[in-house]
């Protein structure tokens, strides 16, 4: 059930966030410049968006240590941002791990690294309630959104929806380049 739960709530903040008229924005200029190197951005206004959320504590930036016989010549490494919500054991977190890239493949991939890097963790401030890759990605071909829709559903509370972008009314009638980004939750 704390799966379920812990879902639930991942994708109840991420939902929230990618409404937030100033982060649109932001995704906006993101998605016409083409860029690649906005994890860090991503990290630190989702950490503040989530720290204006009641009754949710946030950390970024939590470091772990691995078992090197899962992770070799890795001595510590951070997860992105922990979560523990109101009501919950007071050292048990939700770990979030994200990933922003252009392409599927690569976000894929991406969420692939990250689980096996969690799966490794041996110590941490932290107790792991549950983890989450959370990632967003440009390209979003139909063959892309295909691609992340059939991995997606390799997971029980898998998640993926386009987010819009424009302020474009009737969907029928936007002639917007590039006015969608890709969202998924694994």
């Amino acid at each position: 059930m704390t799966d379920k739960a812990d879902a639930i709530t991942v994708r109840t903040i991420m939902e929230q966030f990618v409404k937030d008229e100033g982060v649109k924005s932001r995704l906006r200029m993101i998605r016409k410049r083409d860029r690649n190197d906005w994890e860090k951005w991503l990290q630190v206004e989702l950490e503040y968006f989530i720290s204006q959320t009641e009754g949710i504590q946030v950390e970024r930036e939590v470091e772990a240590f691995p078992d090197n016989r899962k992770l070799r010549e890795r001595y510590n490494m951070y997860i992105d941002l922990a979560i523990r919500k109101k009501r919950t054991r007071l050292n048990s977190f939700i770990f979030l791990e994200l990933k922003c890239s252009r392409n599927v493949q690569t976000l894929i991939n991406g969420f692939e690294k990250d689980i096996k890097k969690i799966n490794a963790i041996k110590r941490c401030i932290y107790e792991t309630r549950s983890f989450w890759c959370v990632g967003f990605h440009l390209n979003c071909s139909p063959n892309n959104i295909t691609k992340i829709k059939n991995y997606i559903d390799e997971y029980d509370y898998g998640y993926h929806d386009l987010i819009k972008l424009c302020d474009c009314d009737d969907d029928l009638e936007c002639d917007c380049s590039d006015s969608k980004i890709g969202f998924a939750v694994v």
